[in-house]
C-alpha cells in the first residue's frame, strides 16, 4: 500500500469497495426475495435498520477522519517549526568565532539535509532510522565544550544549546508520526463495518439497474472517506503527504555554502 501513487490508492479503495458491493447484489437478490421478502416487502424494515447502522457507523469514520487530520496537520506544523529552528540556529551561529561558527554551520546544514533524506527518502523501501541523530549529537557537544569570552557569546551558546534540543525533540516527534497513528484493531472495525453496510444495502428488494446505481454510489463514497483517512493517517507515506518543501527551502535560501 505504501508503494502506491495518490491515484493508485484511490482506485484500489474504489475497486475494493465497488466489487463486493455489486458481486453482493449477484449473490444476495434470490435469496434476499425467498428468505426476507416472500409474503411482503421488507424494505422498510431493511432500511429502519440501514439507517441506524449508519449512523453509528458514520461517527466512528468522522472521529477517525478528525484524529488523522489532526495528526496530520500536526506533524506538518512540526516540519515547519523544525525548519525555522534550523533558520534561526543558523543564524544565531554567526555570533560565535571562527573556526567554530563554520564547523557547526556545515553540521547543521548536513543535519537538514539528513531531516529530509531521513523522512522523505527517494526509496520507499527503505526505513528511516530511529536513533539519535550524529550530526546533532555533534552539534551539542561542540557547544558544550565551547569556552565562551564575552557576553554575547555566552548568549549565543546558550540558545544554541536551547535550540538543538529543540530540534531533537522534533526529529523524535516526525520518527513517532512515521507509518500511522490508527491502531489496527481500529482498522478491522471499519473494514467489516464498510462489509457489513455494503451487504445490508444488497437485501433492498428494487429494480437491478437501480440497485447497482445505488449500492455503486454509497459505495464509492465509503471508498472515499476510507481512503482519505488512511492516507492523512501516513503523512510521509505515497498518499496526502507532509512536503519538506520548508526545510528545502532553508536549505537553497539560507544554508547555502559560501564561496
Amino acid at each position: 500500500m505504501k508503494d502506491l501513487s495518490t491515484f493508485q490508492m484511490a482506485l484500489f479503495f474504489s475497486v475494493a469497495f465497488l466489487a463486493p458491493s455489486w458481486l453482493g447484489i449477484l449473490v444476495l437478490r434470490p435469496y434476499a426475495r425467498r428468505w426476507i421478502h416472500a409474503r411482503r416487502s421488507a424494505n422498510d424494515m431493511i432500511g429502519f435498520a440501514l439507517a441506524s447502522y449508519a449512523t453509528l457507523y458514520g461517527i466512528l469514520l468522522g472521529l477517525l477522519a478528525v484524529e488523522a487530520y489532526q495528526d496530520f496537520a500536526s506533524v506538518q506544523d512540526t516540519v515547519s517549526k523544525q525548519a525555522l529552528t534550523l533558520a534561526t540556529l543558523y543564524q544565531d551561529l554567526d555570533g560565535l568565532p571562527q573556526p567554530l561558527r563554520g564547523r557547526l554551520q556545515g553540521g547543521l546544514r548536513d543535519y537538514a539535509r539528513e531531516a529530509v533524506e531521513t523522512h522523505w527518502a527517494a526509496d520507499a523501501a527503505s526505513k528511516p532510522s530511529i536513533g539519535a541523530s550524529p550530526r546533532l549529537r555533534s552539534l551539542l557537544d561542540q557547544l558544550l565544550t565551547f569556552q565562551p569570552k564575552t557576553k554575547g557569546e555566552e548568549l549565543v551558546q546558550a540558545e544554541g544549546l536551547r535550540r538543538v534540543n529543540t530540534l531533537i525533540e522534533q526529529r523524535r516527534t516526525l520518527l513517532a508520526s512515521a507509518g500511522g497513528s490508527i491502531p489496527g484493531a481500529l482498522w478491522w472495525v471499519v473494514g467489516r463495518g464498510a462489509l457489513l453496510f455494503l451487504l445490508l444495502m444488497c437485501l433492498f428488494d428494487m429494480e437491478l439497474h437501480a440497485h447497482f446505481v445505488l449500492n455503486g454510489a454509497l459505495a464509492l463514497f465509503l471508498a472515499a472517506v476510507v481512503f482519505i483517512i488512511a492516507t492523512l493517517d501516513d503523512p510521509f507515506g505515497r498518499g496526502v503527504t507532509v512536503t519538506p518543501e520548508p526545510i528545502q527551502s532553508v536549505l537553497d535560501q539560507l544554508m547555502k555554502p559560501e564561496g
